[in-house]
């Protein structure tokens, strides 16, 4: 299935790329593409996950559509056919996150 990825600020400077589309595996969840997303961009591993715990960071927010994963079902929020999940780094200026649309930084 097709999933829209879409990298913002240090992370599109990570990726060299603002968004690609992905094939990737029905039942994926978001855990499981930020594992993917490490592997194919070797820059972004580093960022994304902490070295010592494995866990992805926590200062940054992952979306789903509009929607902040810890809305959802956190990790484990299952992707589907055509969404788009978006990797935010924190932002200064106090910019408030309404959903994707406005974030086309």
């Amino acid at each position: 299935m097709n999933v829209r990825v879409q990298y913002f600020a240090i992370v599109r400077e990570l990726t060299n790329i603002r968004e690609e589309t992905l094939d990737i595996e029905k039942g994926t969840d978001v855990l499981r593409l930020l594992k993917l997303l490490a592997t194919k961009h070797e820059k972004l591993s580093e960022y994304l996950f902490d070295q010592q715990t494995g866990k992805p960071m926590s200062f940054l927010q992952f979306m789903v559509n509009d929607d902040v994963i810890s809305n959802l079902t956190g990790l484990g929020t299952p992707l589907t056919e055509g969404c788009r999940f978006a990797i935010i780094p924190p932002v200064g200026g106090g910019l408030i996150c309404k959903g994707l649309a406005e974030l086309e930084l």
